[in-house]
């Protein structure tokens, strides 16, 4: 199967097969941020499962002790797409919420849920990390 995940404005797209390896909620201070929102949504597939990439993104580089992470961002919109960090070098990390609804099934993972927000609700049959 193929999935498709696209920017805000279209420009930018990249697509994968395979299956997700991760499927999350993240907590983390830096998905916070990436979404100006409570939480970041990410997707991890095998950097060799990316079939094609469209379109022209910029890169933001942080550079960590051990996660050293690069974010790929539509030129025109500036949606956040796809990621590389070094914690996961076999794996690439796409924004959850650039891929068509219902495509990647339900989540089944809060990642970084120690930083969860109070107010966030979250099935207890999903697996926590962090």
């Amino acid at each position: 199967m193929t999935r498709t995940a696209q920017c805000f404005c279209g420009s930018a797209s990249i697509s994968v097969s395979g299956e997700p390896r991760m499927h999350a909620i993240s907590h983390s201070t830096d998905s916070k941020r990436r979404t100006g929102s409570a939480f970041g949504i990410s997707v991890y597939f095998l950097r060799s499962d990316v079939t094609e990439t469209k379109g022209e993104t910029l890169v933001y580089a942080v550079q960590r002790k051990g996660d050293d992470q690069e974010s790929h961002f539509c030129k025109t919109c500036g949606t956040t797409l796809f990621w590389y960090t070094a914690a996961r070098p076999h794996l690439i990390g796409i924004a959850g919420g650039c891929f068509p609804d219902g495509c990647l099934g339900e989540l089944t993972m809060s990642a970084n849920h120690a930083q969860k927000l109070a107010w966030v609700g979250l099935p207890d049959s999903w697996k926590t990390t962090g």
